[in-house]
């Protein structure tokens, strides 16, 4: 999400992922810039489009594992920040996650962001006691009854640099690095880890660069973690419609996860706490059900065209800023779930506190600040 295009359309496609995922004004939260392309940002893909996968997967696996990710949010603004309490959510604490649990999630997106804590050279070491951390909270999060998924957040040093001959090495430092993630958490048990490639990939993580780096990491995952499901994102900063570009590997345990923050000019509105003069509601009309519902139908039907066998979803981020107000957000949440449901899709909300206008969660009291929202999202 760190592009703003002046088409609403791209606008609202990058916002589909940007929200929690994307660039941050350095005090951990996304502008709304960076989240504006996703909504139909695909509809014009042409170029990289891919051929339909000929022959259908067992996807059983896969569609076990998202089955028990179910309900779940996002801990954002954590461990994916430039230290685990700059951005103001962290550090993550084990109240937290019981409270988590307490109030029915199945499981809690876990953003990280290894680049930081990675050598530049090989074997591009992580900073043990950063491995260390991450598991201490991993446990927690499944001690608690949750699922944890943990992903590859932020990486700048590949999504910054456009430069295409450096792509291979960025990918063989990717690598690297998955391999030790891999090899570190290959003891907690499949049932309650998921792995989830590389976050909105985008500007220099092309998509001729995505799949090679799925190419070349895939398997090292497979090898260390034979039972672990693995999750995907695409171009366009998860847009659902870059899963046009994205070549999937021939397994039956891996979801693919688009993001949503649609209608961008709603759910994108303010962050950051700086909501607009003109404020934008969702009131959930016959044209914005519509909408949102055809969403969901051209997901589906994507994933089936290209991937017939029924490719697992997981949309690992969604949400929309307070700035249209707790009973609009209530509406389209409402509605997202409804759909959800209806559409077998599991999902992970953006997100818990302290991020940007999303969150729902009172660090500092302690307690749910909305639970009207909270409501809506687990009944």
């Amino acid at each position: 999400m760190n592009i703003k295009n002046t088409s609403l359309t791209l606008l609202a496609a990058l916002a589909f992922s940007l929200s929690a995922c994307g660039g941050s004004d350095g005090g951990g939260n996304i502008t709304a810039a960076q989240k504006d392309s996703k909504e139909n940002s695909s509809s014009s893909i042409s170029s990289g489009s891919q051929t339909p996968q000929k022959q259908a997967i067992d996807y059983s696996l896969g569609k076990a594992m998202n089955a028990r990710i179910g309900k779940g949010i996002n801990m954002g603004n954590t461990f994916d920040a430039t230290c685990e309490s700059c951005w103001g959510a962290g550090p993550v604490e084990l109240s937290q996650v019981q409270a988590i649990a307490a109030a029915g999630f199945n499981s809690i997106r876990l953003p990280v962001r290894w680049d930081i804590e990675a050598e530049n050279n090989a074997p591009y070491t992580i900073t043990p006691a950063y491995l260390a951390r991450v598991k201490e909270v991993v446990g927690w999060i499944n001690a608690a009854g949750l699922v944890a998924i943990i992903n590859m957040h932020h990486h700048q040093s590949f999504l910054m640099d456009t430069d295409a001959a450096n792509q291979d090495a960025h990918i063989a430092r990717i690598a690297g690095i998955w391999q030790q993630i891999a090899t570190y958490f290959a003891d907690v048990s499949d049932q309650w880890l998921v792995f989830e490639l590389f976050n909105e990939p985008r500007e220099g993580v092309t998509a001729e660069a995505h799949n090679k780096m799925i190419a070349t990491v895939f398997p090292i995952i497979r090898q260390l973690n034979p039972g672990r499901t693995v999750m995907f994102g695409c171009n366009d900063y998860n847009a659902y419609t870059g899963i046009r570009k994205l070549q999937l590997p021939a397994d039956g345990n891996i979801i693919f996860t688009p993001h949503y923050y649609v209608p961008a000019q709603y759910a994108l509105q303010g962050e950051n706490y700086q909501c607009p003069e003109t404020i934008t509601t969702w009131e959930g009309t016959t044209s914005e059900i519509t909408k949102m519902t055809e969403d969901f139908e051209k997901m589906r039907s994507l994933a089936d065209e290209l991937y017939p066998g029924g490719l697992p979803i997981n949309i690992g981020e969604f949400g929309a800023t307070e700035c249209g107000g707790i009973k609009s957000r209530v509406k389209w949440v409402q509605q997202f779930v409804k759909l959800a449901k209806q559409y077998n899709v599991s999902w992970n909300y953006w997100g818990f506190t302290n991020v940007g206008g999303y969150e729902i969660f009172d660090k500092e009291l302690g307690t749910w600040a909305d639970t009207e929202t909270l409501n809506a999202l687990l009944k």
